[in-house]
């Protein structure tokens, strides 16, 4: 199965909000970071990076996320924050 990333991030938003998230915003964008989806679970805001894996030969989605786009997703988060 062949699917784009845009269509792994609606895969996941369909998931999320199945469970009870409210999808707040997509594809999220500030000056140096951005967040795929951004979501309401309750009183608590979670932030989501969907991340779609051909195969796993070079690990998991999780070994895909690297310190600087750790610090990418941080640095839109806390815009999206202050906003």
């Amino acid at each position: 199965m062949n699917i784009t990333g845009s269509e792994a991030e609606e895969r996941a938003a369909q998931h999320l909000a199945q469970h009870g998230l409210q999808i707040l915003a997509r594809n999220y964008r500030c000056r140096g970071g951005e967040i795929d989806l951004v979501c309401r679970d309750g009183a608590t805001l979670v932030f989501v990076e969907v991340r779609l894996r051909s195969n796993r030969n070079f690990g998991g989605a999780a070994a895909s996320i690297t310190p600087a786009k750790q610090r990418r997703i941080t640095l839109a988060a806390n815009h999206y924050l202050a906003g």
